[in-house]
């Protein structure tokens, strides 16, 4: 997941429109390298979230709390300790560039608090977040080195923090029409023959070269365009297109587009500027660039999350196929043993029939069996070393090791056989749902269950735990999120800790069921009329409408819903609301469903 200085540029005028200032709440780490701020302002609660995973590098403001992969650590705890109760004040980014500065007003009861910078570095695998104080100096670090590591600067507390190395890049966005002409006719160490996307990428700062190749689409040149065809007409026009482009991204007029393939309909990118056409492809558009970039990043975790729990499912089956084969193999070899262990006894008792005509030290005699009607001969191999009463006793000895066990093994073979008819299954089962996150969990967790896996510790503490229950997010075709209750307890947590005061709260009029919040980012006086019929239905559906049947559904702002007083979780009241009818279809709303829900 690319994160350049447009993107980051975006992401700091939402965050200054809607964050700043808010109090911190809480802080999070999920998984390594992601921190979650849990904060409040006079919009009500809100969230901040980046991630510095080199594949998964992002930062938005986010619309849930986190309910798995907590993970802790020294820098978190850290982190606890200076910032949680103070204030975030202000962001900003520095020239352009992939570093983002938090400005925290830590709390204190006494004096005048001395402010820490937060500083996130998007630098790939060399990113890293960094608090310093108000002079400077290192306070923690997510990543700490010597200069046994980088000579060039150490990160370590008390340490005064140094910038990156700068490159020797210049800000598109601050450059005058003279200077770009002139670095376009004079490219110096850059070839005439080079796609003009990579001549954009090699010499501007905070330009990835997905944002290269779109400012080039942009331009209405093609992605293969080459420097040496920008003759003097063609380079007037590639200004202009610039200086409009400057002056939408800092205007924020951009229109955040998902990238979804069509045959498997998952998310391979977001576009901020102006993608290539793909037939391939197909776009999804969204209000805000914090959620097209949130969607993308759920969408990459969960493809990380299935293809992991893919490869663990699929190598815990074959280990224990194997390991059940092999006990297949030991069972029936035993099983052949004890079907013949009746011929242990009948040479035993030959023998001692025949002690009167056997000598010692022979290793081979042949007896007839007269408790047969035709009388056959059998060959018995003896032991030399022993007398012949000694190897009829070792028979005997044979025979009642393994005649008790003859029921045993039989259970124990159609054990084992039904146990790789249920392996099989799961193979199936497997293999049928490799692309589905819940099925691939289930079948996960299953197997531990089964004593295949074992149960890995829970480290989350109980209240983490207690207080984020699991909520369903959707997101409609008109890119607006939709967040779904479906318990008292899920109810009682989306109306208090992610929602606003104008977005929009619905539900069945009469019947008791779920709470369906539609998010209100740009404060609009209504939401598209599709997505308010999707919410709506939704609402109808979770409240066990029957199929065909139509529901009356509710729908008012977030601020006219009220708790009463020592109420039972989930119950509320409602003011000022309006009606909507919609007809509910099981199947065509579980169909949108699995199409719209966000994991």
């Amino acid at each position: 997941m690319i994160l350049d200085g447009i993107a980051l540029s975006l992401i700091t005028y939402e965050i200054n429109e809607e964050l700043i200032p808010s109090k911190i709440v809480d802080l999070l780490q999920i998984e390594q390298y992601g921190i979650l701020f849990d904060l409040k302002n006079k919009r009500g609660s809100q969230k901040l979230f980046f991630s510095l995973r080199p594949d998964r590098m992002t930062f938005f403001i986010s619309e849930m709390m986190a309910q798995e992969d907590l993970h802790s650590s020294t820098f978190l705890k850290q982190l606890k300790t200076q910032l949680q109760g103070g204030k975030l004040v202000n962001i900003e980014q520095v020239e352009f560039d992939r570093i983002i500065k938090l400005y925290i007003e830590p709390y204190q009861k006494f004096g005048t608090p001395l402010n820490y910078i937060l500083i996130i570095e998007f630098m790939g695998k060399h990113s890293n977040a960094i608090l310093v104080d108000a002079n400077g100096y290192i306070k923690t670090a997510l990543k700490q080195f010597g200069s046994e590591l980088n000579r060039y600067r150490e990160i370590k507390p008390g340490i005064l923090y140094k910038s990156p190395p700068r490159q020797d890049k210049l800000n598109l966005f601050a450059i005058s029409k003279e200077q770009f002409i002139d670095m376009v006719q004079n490219p110096g160490s850059s070839s005439p023959t080079e796609y003009l996307w990579y001549f954009l990428h090699h010499n501007f700062q905070g330009l990835s070269t997905k944002s290269a190749k779109e400012i080039v689409v942009f331009a209405n040149f093609p992605t293969d365009f080459r420097l040496f065809q920008l003759n003097s007409e063609k380079l007037i026009m590639l200004w202009e297109k610039l200086c409009n482009l400057k002056e939408r991204i800092a205007k924020h007029n951009v229109k955040p587009l998902l990238l979804i393939d069509k045959k498997s309909g998952r998310a391979i990118d977001y576009s901020l500027l102006s993608p290539a056409s793909n037939k391939e492809v197909k776009y999804l558009s969204f209000a805000r660039v914090s959620t097209c970039l949130e969607f993308f990043y759920h969408q990459t975790a969960e493809e990380g999350k299935k293809e992991r729990l893919y490869r663990a499912i699929s190598r815990t089956l074959q280990k224990t196929r194997d390991k059940l084969e092999e006990k297949k193999n030991f069972l029936e070899k035993r099983d052949k043993e004890i079907k013949d262990c009746e011929q242990y006894r009948k040479k035993g008792e030959l023998i001692i029939a025949n002690l009167w005509n056997l000598e010692s030290g022979i290793d081979m005699v042949t007896l007839i069996d007269y408790t047969l009607p035709e009388n056959p001969e059998l060959e018995i191999e003896l032991n030399p070393n022993l007398s012949p009463l000694q190897n009829a006793r070792q028979f005997f000895q044979r025979y009642k090791k393994l005649a008790p066990n003859r029921e045993t093994n039989k259970r124990q073979l159609l054990e084992n056989q039904e146990s790789l008819k249920k392996l099989k299954e799961m193979f199936l089962t497997l293999s049928e749902n490799k692309d589905s996150l819940p099925e691939l969990t289930t079948l996960y967790q299953k197997l531990i269950q089964l004593n295949y896996i074992k149960r890995k510790k829970d480290n989350r503490s109980r209240n983490v735990a207690g207080r984020t229950p699991s909520l369903q997010r959707f997101l409609s075709i008109d890119g607006w999120t939709v967040l779904l209750g479906k318990s008292n307890l899920q109810n009682e947590y989306l109306l208090r800790h992610l929602s606003n005061g104008n977005d929009f709260w619905l539900h069945h009029q009469t019947r008791p069921g779920a709470h369906v919040l539609i998010k209100n980012h740009q404060n609009l006086p209504a939401p598209p009329p599709d997505t308010l019929n999707f919410a709506a239905r939704l609402a109808g559906y979770y409240s066990k409408v029957k199929n065909n049947e139509i529901a009356q559904i509710v729908y008012t702002l977030r601020k006219y819903v009220k708790k009463p007083k020592d109420s039972k979780a989930g119950k509320v009241i409602y003011s000022q609301e309006k009606n909507i009818a919609v007809l509910i279809n099981h199947e065509q709303i579980k169909k949108e469903i699995n199409q719209m829900m966000v994991v």
